[in-house]
């Protein structure tokens, strides 16, 4: 029998400065292209199901599984948020690999959420050796900022502190300070707890003498949690990944489009299950059962990856470039671009009465002519996050969750179209055009298209925010009062509504703790001190929702 390969741990990469990184070696018996992956989070705990070192030995392929600087065995210092090292190091990386005698010359990058935005940094930098790049569920600052319409993710950022503090913590060993093992753990078990403190910059719980970030820092920009890269700049072809319950699903997708754009000449994959930001890509996310043939076992997703990699070395012809699952439907489909050439569009109209938490007002072909129906938004009291695109770090569960309850919420206003008669897709970008007063400084408008089931449940399929204050960038003024003019960006969807079902759409002021609560003071997120209630009231006439909306905004 053949040998297929063999691992060799430790394997060491000298930096450009002279600091050596540490990685494992999966090699073949002869030279191969290598797929590197490059991870802050230990190089023998790579999770995610899009693709494993083991995988691509199996496929005839190399890979170098590294520890970023500073982090586990690698020499050097480690820094929460150090992404122009991230891209000389990648760069470093892929350059060492391409003149060791394991590798035939040719190179890639892969990986999931950091793994992928450290790939995308180090093509960016424009390696001579370097074929393709595959980044999963990816996000950069610019594209993080519009997809949050200037709130806070509070739950993702401290969710991922928490976790780099227990990791310091542990890395410290004996040494660690007890009583900041016993804060850490605490924050750990009960972090809505510290979220809900105020003001945010100054959370104890993440108050840790020491540690090398602090949460008021990222908070009010001084440090940067996601970097920029210049899409220009990457000259390979790129295959992108993403869930369409995926916390950057909706920044994924248009660094796809993004690329398909600048650089038509090269070919550029996407692949969407329907999939959250985690690991394991399952055929099971939130409380639905997509069927066996949704998980990325069974779409086989790493044979893709390898499958891509080959093409970028011997040709472009393939398979449609888009693969994407639609839900509903259950089923996998192609095409040759995103959205799909001759994907349905829809305009519905949103019409009163609407009661907050009672009778529901309707989504309709005409525009609605009634009287402005609104809720009160108690800051200290916000709509509970539940489903939909959140992370999991913290206490939240992504996917579609039934939100039948927080529909009767007397803060929450739910609108719903017809019974439908056949079975309707929605694919491509979801907006919706909305015309919202507040009688506060700021206002937040959390926007979700649901699925309304038959027997009452609404799950959600994607969603936007907009903060008032931050409609036409930071600090944009808001007239008490008076209607303002929204365009909430939902993101990308594939959804089949079937027929009996309901397509619905729930507006609130909260969404906590995925987001921060808008105290409406118009101030700072980082500084805000305890708020006050605020009115808000939903203007017709010219609000609609917008569905298979072409590329999007």
């Amino acid at each position: 029998m053949a040998e297929l390969g063999r691992i060799e741990g430790g394997v060491e990469t000298p930096m450009r400065d002279g600091v050596v990184l540490r990685g494992d070696l999966w090699r073949p018996p002869s030279p191969a292209p290598a797929v590197v992956f490059r991870t802050p989070y230990g190089r023998r705990q790579i999770s995610s199901d899009t693709l494993h070192p083991q995988h691509c030995l199996a496929g005839g392929f190399a890979a170098l599984v590294q520890d970023t600087r500073g982090r586990f065995e690698s020499d050097g210092e480690w820094r929460p948020v150090m992404w122009e090292q991230e891209a000389e190091d990648a760069y470093d990386t892929v350059e060492w690999a391409a003149a060791q005698p394991w590798c035939d010359g040719n190179v890639f990058l892969a990986g999931t959420s950091y793994l992928g935005i450290v790939a995308w940094l180090g093509a960016a930098l424009r390696p001579p050796h370097l074929r393709g790049i595959a980044p999963a569920m990816t996000t950069g600052a610019a594209a993080d900022v519009r997809d949050t319409g200037g709130a806070l993710r509070l739950d993702h950022l401290v969710g991922w502190l928490a976790y780099m503090a227990a990791d310091w913590l542990g890395r410290l060993g004996p040494d660690a300070d007890p009583a900041l093992v016993a804060k850490v753990a605490a924050l750990i078990h009960d972090p809505e707890r510290a979220m809900r403190r105020l003001p945010l910059a100054a959370m104890p719980e993440l108050d840790l003498p020491g540690f090398p970030i602090r949460v008021g820092d990222l908070l009010d920009g001084r440090v940067r949690a996601l970097p920029d890269w210049d899409h220009a700049a990457v000259e390979v072809p790129v295959l992108s990944v993403t869930g369409w319950y995926d916390v950057y699903a909706t920044a994924t997708v248009r660094g796809h489009l993004e690329m398909r754009r600048l650089r038509p000449d090269l070919r550029h994959e996407l692949i969407v299950g329907p999939w959250a930001h985690t690991g394991a890509l399952t055929h099971l996310q939130g409380e639905v059962n997509f069927g066996v043939a949704a998980s990325a076992a069974a779409a086989r997703l790493p044979a893709r990856h390898l499958e891509f990699f080959r093409r970028c070395l011997d040709g472009p012809d393939g398979p449609a470039p888009v693969r994407y699952f639609l839900m509903g439907a259950d089923e996998w489909r192609g095409a040759e671009r995103w959205p799909p050439p001759g994907a349905a569009r829809h305009a519905l109209h949103l019409a009163g009465p609407a009661v907050a938490g009672g009778p529901p007002g309707r989504l309709s072909a005409e525009p609605g002519s009634a009287e402005p129906d609104g809720y009160v938004h108690e800051p200290a009291a916000p709509v509970p996050s539940r489903g939909g695109r959140v992370l999991h770090l913290g206490r939240l569960v992504p996917g579609p969750l039934d939100l039948s309850r927080t529909a009767e919420r007397t803060d929450v206003l739910l609108y719903l179209g017809d019974v439908l008669g056949e079975d309707t897709d929605v694919i491509g970008a979801v907006r919706l055009k909305l015309s919202f007063a507040t009688d506060a400084a700021d206002a937040d408008v959390m926007a979700r298209l649901v699925d309304r089931l038959p027997d009452g449940r609404l799950l959600p399929v994607c969603e936007g925010v907009a903060r008032l204050s931050h409609r036409d960038g930071p600090d944009t003024p808001v007239p008490k009062g008076e209607p303002v003019a929204l365009e909430i960006d939902l993101g990308y969807t594939a959804q089949r509504f079937a027929a009996g079902h309901r397509i619905g759409l729930l507006l609130s002021s909260s969404n906590f703790p995925h987001f921060d609560r808008n105290q409406g003071d118009g101030g700072p997120a980082a500084a805000a001190g305890p708020g006050t209630p605020s009115a808000q009231s939903v203007h017709y006439g010219t609000s609609v929702l917008l569905l298979g909306d072409g590329a999007g905004p």
